[in-house]
């Protein structure tokens, strides 16, 4: 072989070694280049069928389905997600606000809607797993054309309270207290006044009452509050 054709010898054999290499290259990095899937170590979270997304239900009332989501690793279930609730709305309430997915992936709240007629929305968020899951739900009027309902909760997590503990309402409007936990009742005092609940008593409990007439009603609890301090409330009835 002369020295010409040595040359171009030598040339193709480290023109192909080259294209060699760069396809062992790609092949060791293929999932990066867009020609895998997810990584499996990947967190992600979305709705659970059924999820409970779009329902519709009475404004400061509980939804009749719980929402639910389910959070994975890759394609495998995450069992112990932590999982953060949370709704808008003047009175709107996520209960758990907090849980943790179970071996299944996983975890539900209940939601209490807002005092608002129209749409309202809540979330589920769970760290490292991108965006929240989002939820809507639409409240509407009762039957019968009336201005509504609104709910207040009695709860004991973390302290105890009316929640809302003031609220502004219409005339004709209807006000349910729900016992979520504790040992409560609902005093009426000063004037104008509403019928009371009664003695105290413990969860699951409610109690509604309808506001015909305009004014401030003040009320309490007489175990946890009093008319001036503690566990109290107020309804502005305009």
């Amino acid at each position: 072989m002369g020295t010409v054709g040595a040359g171009r010898h030598i040339a193709i054999t480290a023109a192909l070694l080259a294209a060699a290499a760069l396809t062992a290259c790609g092949s060791d990095n293929g999932s990066d280049m867009g020609g895998g899937g997810p990584s499996p170590a990947a967190l992600s979270a979305a709705r659970s069928e059924p999820s409970g997304n779009g329902q519709t239900g009475e404004p400061g009332q509980d939804l009749a389905n719980p929402l639910r989501i389910v959070v994975l690793r890759g394609d495998t279930p995450e069992a112990g997600a932590v999982v953060t609730w949370s709704a808008g709305g003047t009175g709107a309430l996520m209960t758990p606000s907090v849980t943790t997915t179970g071996t299944d992936g996983i975890a539900v709240s209940r939601w209490h809607l807002g005092s608002e007629v129209g749409a309202q929305s809540s979330q589920a968020s769970v760290a490292g797993a991108g965006s929240p899951v989002p939820f809507t739900a639409t409240a509407t009027a009762p039957p019968g054309g009336g201005p509504g309902s609104v709910g207040i909760q009695l709860r004991s997590d973390g302290s105890n309270r009316f929640e809302p503990s003031n609220v502004t309402i219409p005339v004709g409007t209807t006000v349910t207290w729900t016992w979520v936990g504790g040992f409560h009742n609902v005093t009426s005092t000063g004037n104008p006044s509403f019928t009371s609940s009664g003695d105290p008593t413990t969860a699951p409990h409610t109690f509604s009452q309808t506001f015909n007439s305009p004014g401030t009603y003040v009320y309490f609890c007489v175990v946890h509050g009093s008319p001036t301090a503690g566990m109290r409330g107020t309804i502005v009835v305009q």
